[in-house]
């Protein structure tokens, strides 16, 4: 059924950004909001309602859009989800919506965080609905997913990334598709309509953390992994200060520096393959790239040097923040070759 609509996503703007493509002007709009349903009869209440508006043609209504949003309580993976009640009720629900037949005029959309694919309700909608997952999946193509968006409504604003700089945007900002359009647009603003082009610098200067989201370690590691000594130590400006930053970095440190070494031994010996699984591709290609600027030798000697100043910033009562940024500036050097 064409006009029947089930869109599953926990990001509320890309849900949002989706029904808009359905609903169009808003003519005919009926709302039915779950939000707050946290009780049985709560749901059961929202579950009657959708059920009457449903059953309910537009009649002399040029057009009619019934969207009952933020249902929380569809089955889930684990047994998670509704009372037995609510399920037996979303059952027979969803076998109407299949079986019944809309007028061209009106639409029907089903739109929750979760639905799990494997339940009676999820198999019933697929036979007669549209069903959009907005669910990216692992961390990584999460992230793959919000940088095609950025990089998207980039080019709408006549605006590209430099190299490495949309990885660093995204993962400064998070994944979440509101954050990420607000902080682009906040980018266009600052960049002015004579610049189109966003660097690693311009993210680090304008573009706010994201809620619930972390520095992130990689900015340094990238920089390190680059050889680019002035990357690395702007990175680690966002670090610093803490108290704990002395332990935390250098323990960021000597594991990157030890993956990099058991890897380009692993390249040197045709094990690559092993050590590189389970890896995302992205991260893979990237890893190669910087291989190619440390020899076995130097990340062997960077790795012992870090664990050394990790075991010292551990044991140690005095400051030792200015070390990790003397060592790292040590073991990025080029080393001279006779």
């Amino acid at each position: 059924m064409a006009n029947l609509h089930v869109i599953i996503g926990e990001d509320d703007y890309l849900v949002g950004e989706t029904v808009k493509r359905i609903v169009g002007d808003g003519q005919g709009l009926e709302t039915i909001d779950s939000l707050n349903s946290t009780n049985e009869d709560l749901q059961l209440a929202d579950l009657r309602e959708a059920d009457a508006s449903f059953s309910t043609p537009p009649f002399l209504e040029p057009r009619k859009v019934t969207w009952w949003k933020n249902v929380h309580f569809l089955p889930q993976s684990g047994g998670k989800g509704a009372s037995a009640a609510v399920k037996a009720g979303l059952e027979k629900f969803a076998k109407k919506l299949a079986s019944g037949r809309l007028p061209e005029n009106q639409h029907f959309i089903l739109s929750g965080p979760r639905l799990l694919m494997t339940s009676i309700v999820a198999k019933t909608l697929k036979t007669a609905a549209e069903v959009v997952s907005l669910s990216s999946g692992k961390p990584w193509e999460a992230a793959r997913a919000a940088a095609g968006r950025v990089e998207e409504a980039a080019r709408d604003m006549n605006l590209k990334f430099e190299r490495g700089a949309l990885e660093a945007f995204v993962a400064r900002v998070g994944v979440d598709a509101r954050s990420l359009m607000s902080e682009l647009g906040k980018m266009r603003d600052y960049l002015g309509p004579e610049n189109h082009t966003v660097t690693a610098a311009d993210v680090a200067e304008v573009t706010s953390q994201g809620v619930g989201v972390d520095p992130a370690p990689w900015a340094v590691t990238d920089a390190v992994g680059s050889r680019d000594i002035d990357a690395a130590l702007m990175a680690l400006r966002t670090f610093e200060g803490d108290g704990g930053f002395p332990v935390f970095m250098t323990t960021v440190l000597e594991k990157f520096f030890r993956q990099m070494a058991e890897q380009k031994d692993a390249q040197a010996h045709g094990r690559e393959a092993a050590a590189t699984e389970g890896m995302s591709p992205w991260a893979v290609k990237k890893q190669k790239g910087f291989l190619e600027k440390w020899s076995l030798l130097e990340l062997r000697s960077a790795w012992h040097r870090f664990m050394s100043l990790r075991e010292k910033a551990v044991s140690s009562s005095g400051s030792t923040e200015i070390l990790v940024t003397t060592e790292l500036v040590r073991v990025m050097r080029p080393h001279r070759r006779a």
